[in-house]
């Protein structure tokens, strides 16, 4: 096995060495010397370089790696000293030179000098005691590089774990077994409102429920997705994991996960919102429109017919195209939705089409396949057709044709298996005789047309998207808000809804963010809404309102006075009219 060099493990434990040297040197009476690959000197007992300066025969300390150990009884006249200063004039008696070496790694010398006779003779009398005692030095100073090693090794591990805990997106916390934090994520602290505080070697205890740190640390019971919620010391609403770290049945410490609440209820209420499958039962409304489009809708599902989705922006067109592939044979495939106005012109090839490597600067290695290839089986959703560029509405119309696909910077036709759902809120028919959109393109998206019809039309269908919105709004704020006003659900009855479901979607969000009370009050509505309810509703003239002044007073004195004739008597006379003027009132009021 070759031998490897360590160049700087011995300076790196200098201080551990040098006491090592000055032990032997006191132990055994002589000069000590360590020396490390560099044929540097390390450390030295105090009169060595006094006596030798700091001037090394380097073919000698070679010398001495070639032969692992060496007892030189005679310095200056052996063959390593060739070349030294001192040969054949040697102030020293004699050397034990020993190389610090460990599973195949040099890491320097160890040096002994004698000076004097009896040194010499203590030397060479004790030779075999010496080699041993050396050897045992040697594997001190291993030892002790090793340590540092490992703690070396130690440190980085636990820099490692730092920047590893601190890139996930939950808290982790570790624990000692006694319960003292010994590592905690930025993410943790965040939640558990600790600001920039440093509380390794605190208690968790102080900031989680002390029964869940029993349970990890004196039970070893693991826990699992449990929630938390304090108001003391710190309000925190979160979701915690654990397990123990038990080491040969003892438990040494845990490990703990924990996830803000409000984080987790928005990702799953998001996920929940993408990723559920829409039926036509998903789609609300109950006014003879909606469900003669529906029913419509839900034939052409079980085809493979193009359709061509047409209604004003919120209408709910991708709601529409969602639902006809979930009742289709093709749900077992992807549903791949694509806004043609949304993605930048020189974007949008590639993403329908995708490319080869080296297509284009910044073409991803590999390449990339396009909607079409991706939605292959499945259903592609093309919304918003009416702003596709002409040069690409040539290529749409190949591949309705054809059924291939060519990536950009590609050579081969791809066969793709894909049904074509298009959406526009444009007068598409306009549009082709205007020149804007290929005649043959839209004859062959509008196989199976359907139109849906704006909110404004279907207003019966007002309260039921109002009140469907606010359970979901009263789930994802936390809020209790039993209902709207009658007056609010007038107003919102009475809207032209320009941006139809969308728009009242979002305007029953910001009700149920500013509404204060339990029912939702006109007040709370934007100020869109109320503005134009109060424009259209018609001004009541004076002798209107005199007239409703008028019944309402009458009104109240009637229910103060009673309902029986003593009552009327009594009421004409507190209004100061006669009875007969009274009855003529009570009649033309309705009262």
């Amino acid at each position: 096995m070759s031998v490897q060099q360590a160049t700087s493990e011995l300076k790196e434990i200098r201080e551990t060495v040098q006491h090592v040297v000055s032990a032997m040197s006191a132990a055994l009476g002589v000069d000590v010397a360590i020396i490390d690959t560099n044929f540097e000197l390390v450390a030295t007992s105090k009169t060595f370089l006094e006596t030798r300066g700091t001037d090394l025969n380097k073919n000698f300390i070679r010398g001495v790696y070639r032969k692992g150990t060496l007892v030189i009884p005679n310095p200056g006249h052996h063959e390593l000293c060739q070349g030294c200063r001192y040969l054949g004039n040697c102030p020293e008696t004699a050397e034990i030179l020993t190389v610090i070496e460990k599973k195949g790694i040099r890491y320097g010398v160890l040096l002994l000098v004698a000076y004097t006779q009896a040194q010499k003779e203590k030397f060479l009398n004790n030779i075999s005691e010496l080699l041993e005692f050396i050897g045992e030095m040697a594997n001190l100073i291993y030892d002790e590089i090793q340590l540092q090693q490992s703690l070396e090794k130690e440190k980085i591990t636990q820099q490692h774990l730092k920047a590893t805990i601190n890139f996930m997106d939950n808290g982790i916390i570790t624990v000692d077994r006694k319960g003292l934090i010994t590592q905690i994520n930025k993410q943790a602290s965040t939640m558990l409102r600790l600001g920039n505080r440093q509380v390794e070697q605190h208690p968790l205890k102080n900031y989680l429920p002390k029964q869940l740190i029993t349970q990890l640390l004196e039970e070893g019971h693991p826990v699992k997705r449990c929630e938390i919620k304090t108001v003391k010391p710190r309000s925190i609403h979160c979701l915690l994991s654990a397990n123990p770290i038990v080491v040969s049945g003892k438990v040494m410490g845990a490990v703990l996960q924990i996830q803000d609440f409000r984080d987790l209820r928005s990702a799953v209420y998001e996920f929940s919102a993408k990723h559920i499958e829409t039926t036509f039962d998903d789609i609300l409304g109950e006014c003879d429109s909606i469900l003669q489009v529906k029913a419509h809708a839900a034939t052409v599902a079980h085809n493979d017919s193009t359709v061509l989705i047409m209604g004003e922006s919120g209408t709910g067109k991708e709601l529409f195209a969602r639902a006809i592939h979930t009742n289709s044979r093709r749900n077992a495939y992807p549903f791949i939705a694509i806004n043609c106005a949304a993605i930048p012109e020189t974007l949008l090839e590639s993403e329908l089409f995708g490319y080869d490597e080296g297509a284009f600067t910044g073409a991803r290695k590999g390449g990339k396949p396009g909607k079409f290839e991706m939605a292959d089986g499945g259903t592609l959703f093309l919304d918003e057709i009416g702003d596709m560029p002409l040069h690409m509405q040539a290529k749409i119309l190949r591949i309705l044709q054809e059924s291939v696909v060519e990536r950009i910077g590609g050579m081969a036709a791809i066969s793709v298996n894909v049904r074509i759902i298009a959406a526009t809120n444009i007068n598409l028919e306009k549009i082709v005789k205007e020149g804007g959109f290929r005649r043959d393109l839209y004859y062959r998206l509008n196989v199976f047309p359907l139109t849906i019809p704006p909110l404004r039309m279907r207003r019966q269908d007002v309260p039921i998207f109002a009140r469907h919105f606010l359970a979901k709004y009263n789930l994802k704020m936390e809020r209790h808000l039993e209902s709207f006003s009658a007056e609010s659900l007038e107003m919102l009855i009475s809207y032209h809804w320009p941006g139809n479901v969308r728009e009242l979607q979002n305007a029953v969000e910001y009700a149920v963010n500013v509404e204060t009370g339990s029912i939702i009050q006109p007040r709370s509505l934007p100020a869109s809404i109320t503005r134009y309810v109060a424009a259209k509703k018609p001004r009541r003239s004076v002798a209107d309102k005199v007239r409703e002044y008028e019944k309402m007073i009458i009104r109240e004195v009637l229910e103060s006075c009673g309902d029986s004739v003593e009552g009327k008597k009594c009421a004409a006379e507190e209004l100061g009219i006669s009875l007969p003027t009274l009855y003529r009132k009570i009649s033309k009021f309705n009262l």
